[in-house]
């Protein structure tokens, strides 16, 4: 079997706008660490011919498609009907999944009724695959030579049921797979013709190497894998991780929020948040993290000024003076949540995340970031582009990336912003 797949997603809300579709990105991130690739992912709306016309193409180009969605108790939950269609087969009703279903229900208290046992049924001669976060079964097809895969189609489902039974049966299936060599490095700080411009001064890459980059709000995947005639993705990674210095924040694809938790567990030190525009999201990010009790020791959101001023004590003669959106705020929203939470460090940040609220002398984008340790307090002034999304995200990633430099000793700022006032 070839080391390639094909995902089809069904489902009209994933067309309509009504639901993100993240079952690509799920699976293409998990294929490609185990050295496959995932080659097209074709979205279909619940209709049983265009299902079947999509499993027609997919099949005609690989062993091995992977279907989400469609297994659930509604009239428009199709895709076990579509699939029975297309290989001449009926739909049958599990007798272990409608076991497990009707335990499952039995415990919550709820009634069994006709519509949840729909999604007890899979495609005659199939394996059902047990579903351990949900109630649908996953199902796997064998027909001449290839193999499709059926999931359910909520996020959470659809990687339990993946990593429980399509990843084991593709790493043991797999006969011609190439050694999975790639190398990946995480920066911050930078934009992409930033690194393309250091990298060409450098003479870097060599040639036979693949490079690639994936770009998000204040961060770059820097991904170095062997080409068709070689390479060694691991030097490269080092040689890049050079020239590009504090700008790499990790060569494990870590997020942020993993490493800045690492460096002070081995600092032994704490942090608190004090955040205005960004509305909670610094905190949230950090405490996404499992462990984070051990050095988060909490935030407050304080959005209006009197907020400020009486729960962060900033002088209402420096609201009205600088604005609340100020270098001088942003300080004292850090120095002060440092000393009231009783943390080694405090982060501020301020801004104006728009489209509204913005001035020539302030305009929308204009942020505030500012960290505060026992004798010191460190500021930056950025403008960020985008929607309040945008601006909200690219916030929280640059206070994140202010402590860890700090944290990590380096001295180097990054590109986006200014310092001080």
């Amino acid at each position: 079997m070839k080391p390639v797949v094909e995902l089809v997603s069904t489902g009209s809300e994933l067309l309509n706008g009504r639901s993100l579709n993240r079952h690509a990105q799920m699976l293409g991130a998990r294929l490609d660490r185990m050295g496959f690739a995932l080659a097209r992912d074709t979205t279909v709306p619940d209709n049983l011919e265009a299902i079947q016309e999509a499993l027609r193409a997919a099949l005609g180009r690989v062993d091995v498609v992977i279907v989400s969605g469609g297994l659930g108790p509604t009239s428009d939950d199709i895709t076990p009907e579509a699939a029975a269609g297309f290989f001449g087969r009926a739909v049958v009703t599990d007798p272990a999944s409608l076991a497990a279903l009707r335990k499952r229900y039995d415990r919550l208290g709820r009634p069994v009724t006709p519509a949840a046992e729909r999604q007890a049924r899979i495609v005659d001669s199939a394996a059902a695959l047990s579903n351990p976060v949900g109630v649908a079964p996953g199902e796997r097809l064998e027909v001449g030579g290839k193999t499709v895969f059926i999931l359910p189609g909520p996020p959470a489902e659809f990687v339990a049921v993946l990593e429980r039974h399509v990843l084991p049966w593709l790493d043991a299936a797999a006969t011609d797979r190439p050694r999975s060599d790639r190398q990946s490095l995480m920066v911050c700080g930078l934009g992409e013709s930033d690194i393309v411009a250091l990298f060409d001064k450098a003479g870097f890459p060599p040639p036979e190497l693949e490079v690639a980059y994936c770009a998000g709000p204040g961060r770059i995947e820097v991904r170095f894998g062997a080409g068709a005639r070689g390479g060694d993705p691991e030097s490269a990674a080092r040689e890049a991780g050079r020239l590009l210095g504090g700008h790499v924040y990790s060569v494990e694809r870590e997020e942020m929020e993993e490493v800045i938790g690492k460096l002070l567990i081995r600092g032994k030190t704490t942090l608190s948040t004090a955040e205005s525009c960004t509305g909670g999201l610094l905190g949230g990010r950090i405490t996404s993290v499992s462990g984070s009790s051990v050095y988060y020791r909490g935030g407050l959101i304080a959005y209006a000024n009197d907020i400020k001023a009486t729960r962060l004590g900033i002088p209402l003669e420096i609201l009205e003076r600088d604005g609340a959106v100020s270098s001088a705020v942003a300080g004292r929203m850090a120095s002060a949540v440092r000393e009231r939470f009783g943390s080694d460090f405090g982060l501020g940040i301020t801004g104006i995340a728009g489209p509204d609220g913005g001035t020539p002398e302030k305009p929308a984008g204009l942020v505030f970031i500012a960290l505060a340790g026992e004798k010191f307090v460190r500021m930056r002034k950025y403008r960020f582009g985008g929607d309040r999304d945008r601006v909200r995200e690219w916030s929280v990633r640059m206070a994140l990336d202010l402590l860890r430099r700090h944290l990590q000793g380096v001295t180097e700022p990054d590109a986006f912003g200014t310092d001080g006032p």
